[in-house]
Formats: C-alpha cells, structure tokens, sequence
C-alpha cells in the first residue's frame, strides 16, 4: 500500500528546544495521518485504536497523557519503505544544506515519542489520541532522500511562516508486510 505524506516548515538541525521541535513537526502529519485511517484498509483496525483493547493489532502507546497511534507497528508485522523529496531555499551542493541531520530530524517527527521527553510542551492535549507514521524508527526498512532547490515559496499559504530553514517535503510511504497475518492481510494487496 502506498500514500503521500508532506510538509511544509522549518526543519532545524539543532534546535535549542527539540522536543517541542519534534512535536511541531508530527503535529503537520497528524492529521494527514488520521484522515488516511479513514479509508481502507486502516478502517478495519480503528476499532482497536483505542486504549487497553482486547487482543489489538495495534499498539495505542499512553504517554505524558496522551494517547498515541502509530499506525505502522510491531504488532501489525507492518514496515514502511520511505522515499523523501526535499526541497529547501538553499541551492543544491552549498556547506550549509545539512540532509543528514534534516533527515533524522524529520524521521523523529514521523514516529511516535518514547518517553514524556520526547513530548514538546505545546503538544495539544485535548484532541484525542495523536497519530503518528511509525511506532519506532527502526520499521523503516529503506530509505532514500533526493535533494532539490525551491525556487518559490509563494504557492504555500499565506498564514505558514517562511524562513531560510523552510522546506518542503514530499513523502511517498511504502508500506510492506513483512509477515502476514489475519489482521495485515488487507495490506498485501
């Protein structure tokens, strides 16, 4: 199964507030992703995303108070094959364009936090549970990022803040069984 998923937003390399970085990040995914469990064949496992289900494919994690949903887990035997486009206001080739720490950056922003560190302060949490791509980062199972210039930022909307670290990703998720199931077999398909 495949889908999109983008972004449009600072990606700082090091930040002096990461975690609350990370949050802002997975906040721009989530409610792509919760749309996306809206459709088949994420429609027949919203039943468990729920806290304490009986007997859950789907691994719903309690942490610092929020419920989170990655959607992509362990339990689902699921793995995703990413392939990012990133497109950043820095020409191609220059000192400055950091991709490797731009890339583990947004992969943190892709998966579900560990621990309440890993929690931003602003995180809302009246929403519901939050979802987000991946349990852990560890189900990522290829990778590959191409780089690019972004030649106009003014296509974006008017209320998004544009900086010299805005980017522009476009991420296209793979998702693989890597065992199946009775619960992962709407996905072979």
């Amino acid at each position: 199964m495949k889908f999109k998923l983008l972004y449009f937003g600072d990606i700082l390399i090091n930040p002096k507030k990461r975690a609350q970085h990370i949050a802002d990040i997975r906040m721009q995914f989530h409610p792509q992703l919760k749309k996306l469990i809206e459709h088949s064949p994420w429609t027949n496992l919203t039943q468990y995303m729920v806290p304490n289900p009986t007997k859950s494919p789907v691994t719903t994690r309690h942490i610092g108070g929020i419920d989170w949903n990655p959607i992509i887990t362990p339990n689902l035997k699921l793995i995703a094959e990413l392939d990012i486009q990133m497109l950043h206001p820095e020409i191609v080739g220059v000192p400055r364009s950091d991709i490797d720490n731009r890339v583990k950056t947004i992969l943190d922003g892709l998966r579900c936090p560990q621990n309440e560190h890993e929690i931003g302060a602003n995180t809302p949490r009246d929403i519901g549970p939050i979802y987000t791509l991946l349990d852990d980062d560890h189900l990522i199972t290829k990778l590959s990022v191409n780089t690019s210039h972004l030649l106009d930022t003014s296509l974006f909307a008017d209320h998004i803040i544009r900086t010299p670290d805005s980017i522009f990703m476009l991420i296209d998720v793979n998702v693989r069984v890597a065992e199946g199931t009775l619960e992962n077999l709407p996905f072979m398909v």
